[in-house]
Formats: structure tokens, sequence, C-alpha cells
């Protein structure tokens, strides 16, 4: 598994965590498996796009 990658979908769990869990909880909304699901797809697709364009724009930066 490429760099790139690993932080996309780390990033991905992070927000799918805190959007599927923690935001619910705290928004006083009910959780569903259907949300659940649809958001896990969502955060982990949205996770690789943006590890994706963070590596592009590192060697963009030329870092």
């Amino acid at each position: 598994m490429k760099q790139w990658q690993k932080i996309g979908l780390g990033w991905g769990v992070w927000m799918f965590l805190c959007m599927a869990f923690i935001w619910p909880l705290i928004d006083g909304e009910k959780i569903t498996l259907n949300r659940i699901l649809v958001k896990f797809i969502f955060w982990m697709l949205s996770g690789l796009v943006f590890g994706y364009l963070s590596s592009k724009y590192k060697k963009y930066k030329g870092n």
C-alpha cells in the first residue's frame, strides 16, 4: 500500500468515526446501520481522494 493511501485511509477512518458516531451523539440524532454504511463508503472514498491530492500537492510544492 502506498503512503498516500495509508494517510488517506487514516484520515477517512478518523472522519468516519467522528461523523458517524460522535457527531450524531452530540447532535442527538439516531444512529442507524444504513447511515453508518453510507458514511463509511463516503469517508473511505473521501479519504483516498484527500490522500491522493495531498501527495500531489506535496510534489507540486517540492517538499
